[in-house]
């Protein structure tokens, strides 16, 4: 099953498995809402009247039980989040990695989200992009938060116009304009596309940062990963979670993306630890549900029997089959049941008999 390679990968790597209850303290939500996908929290009161609420995130506490030093740890674990105008248990794989992060634990990372995808046998893509990056670029052009989502909302949707509109009307200098521009429609393999970013760097820590993007180049080609991965920096969200290295796994046949990470250093700070934090998680559930190839039977055999035929000799021809290693269901008609065989009590128990079990 591919959950449990799933688990083995992690391991391979030195991760160890993160255990937690289904529900945390309702405060430990409440005072980090910003690092939640939404704000929206299913809670119920203990029996001593502490409010607790079912889990809506796993890395909030995976950092909160972090004892303050470096960790690499992974989980298999449900989620409970508002969805399509419900509540829905999601079902999500993840791995964190915490304390001191350098270029080779986010090369490792990505190299695990790779890894993860490719356990499923379909094609895909790991697009990688950079907040610090385009921070610098935010910087230049003196944008207040307001105008920071202004231009994140244009790069995730590739809107060329609203951004020369807004560009525009805030009078940004031309050359910063024009680089930001080309960076929003930037779209290239990894290695090529961090060519394109050094030059479109405005300062010496631009051209820093996309160093540290090439460091990664490196070490992603001798994990065997670099051909899937792809500098796209339409990959914005909100700087209040991110503030680096940005991740999304997208497979073909699945319209959204099926994983997601980064660098998360403001939660454990916020949290007042002193931890640099780096993680993903990938969607079971919209992987099993799209790639999952049908049953196209629900037993290997029917067995068949009639009123009046003797319990004693039903269970004796169950179990005939169930050592053979298969699946059986016995009925007394067939039903809505799908079987690859179709066989009579009466047939199997002669079965028994010559092969010397009757």
């Amino acid at each position: 099953m591919i959950r449990r390679r799933l688990d083995e990968l992690y391991e391979q790597y030195g991760y160890r498995k993160f255990r937690m209850s289904k529900f945390e303290p309702y405060d430990l939500y409440a005072e980090n809402r910003d690092f939640l996908k939404s704000s929206q929290i299913i809670t119920f009161t203990d029996l001593d009247g502490s409010l607790l609420a079912l889990k809506p995130d796993i890395t909030i506490s995976i950092v909160k039980a972090n004892p303050g030093k470096g960790e690499k740890v992974y989980y298999r674990e449900t989620v409970y989040r508002p969805k399509d105008r419900h509540y829905r248990e999601i079902s999500q794989a993840g791995v964190e990695c915490l304390g001191r992060i350098d270029a080779y634990k986010e090369a490792e990372l990505i190299a695990l989200a790779a890894k993860s995808l490719e356990l499923y046998g379909h094609r895909f893509v790991i697009r990688v992009s950079d907040a610090a990056f385009l921070k610098e670029f935010f910087h230049a052009g003196g944008f207040s938060p307001e105008e920071e989502a202004s231009v994140l909302s244009c790069f995730s949707s590739r809107n060329a116009k609203e951004l020369d509109v807004f560009l525009e009307a805030r009078q940004v200098d031309a050359d910063v304009s024009g680089r930001l521009r080309s960076l929003m429609e930037l779209y290239m393999p990894f290695r090529e596309g961090v060519d394109a970013a050094e030059r479109l760097a405005l300062s010496d820590e631009g051209r820093r940062m996309a160093g540290h993007l090439r460091s990664l180049c490196g070490i992603l080609d001798n994990f065997s990963v670099l051909p899937f991965v792809t500098l796209d920096f339409s990959l914005a969200t909100s700087m209040d979670y991110y503030n680096g290295i940005i991740f999304q796994g997208a497979v073909e046949g699945i319209p959204f993306p099926v994983l997601s990470g980064g660098r998360y250093d403001k939660l454990p700070e916020k949290m007042g630890k002193s931890l640099e934090a780096i993680g993903f998680a990938l969607y079971l559930d919209h992987l099993e549900n799209y790639l999952e190839s049908p049953k196209h039977y629900d037993v290997d055999c029917l067995l068949v029997y009639k009123d009046g035929d003797s319990p004693e000799l039903i269970a004796k021809a169950v179990e005939g089959i169930v050592s053979q290693g298969k699946k059986v269901c016995a009925v007394s008609s067939g039903g809505d049941i799908r079987a690859k065989d179709i066989i009579t009590l009466d047939e199997m128990l002669g079965q028994l008999r010559e092969s010397g079990a009757g």
